[in-house]
């Protein structure tokens, strides 16, 4: 999460959000908003989930450092073949559901948790336009399970 958060960083987007792929577990979508359009690529070839995420990251990665250099991928964004291939189901916990959910990892510090969590629960906000009421209560959910297994009030 930390070298997606780096990356995206990099390429100045502000939205993105990791999917666990519920019908291929342990796959995993990862979204992101860039130039006005939600984008989505996923991988389900690895028997973890972290190791799917690992894949997308390397090759958005080199996306992006394709694009500072001058090559266009029209269209590469959305193509499913890239990185698509069948993987063996796994349970995770629900507090590593809510880490992946947010955005974070066990590692980050609590301000940078609940920095994520103010910068989504604004966006998702269901009085805003654009909002999503269920993405909003489950970044509620995950941020609050996050804050009780840290033992801090959320």
């Amino acid at each position: 999460m930390q070298d997606l958060r780096a990356m995206f960083d990099k390429w100045e987007v502000e939205m993105w959000e990791p999917v666990p792929d519920k019908l291929r577990a342990p796959g995993v979508s990862l979204r992101y908003y860039r130039a006005g359009a939600w984008q989505s690529i996923y991988c389900v070839a690895f028997p973890l989930r972290a190791q799917n995420l690992r894949q997308i990251y390397l090759l958005l990665d080199r996306l992006r450092i394709a694009e500072k250099n001058g090559v266009s991928y029209t269209g590469l964004s959305s193509s499913r073949e890239l990185v698509k291939a069948e993987g063996d189901g796994q349970d995770k916990s629900q507090l590593q559901d809510a880490y992946f959910i947010l955005g974070a990892t066990p590692n980050d510090p609590q301000d940078l948790v609940k920095q994520i969590y103010q910068r989504k629960a604004t966006f998702y906000h269901p009085d805003k336009a654009g909002g999503d009421q269920e993405k909003f209560v489950s970044l509620q959910k995950a941020y609050e399970a996050i804050c009780e297994a840290r033992g801090v009030k959320p």
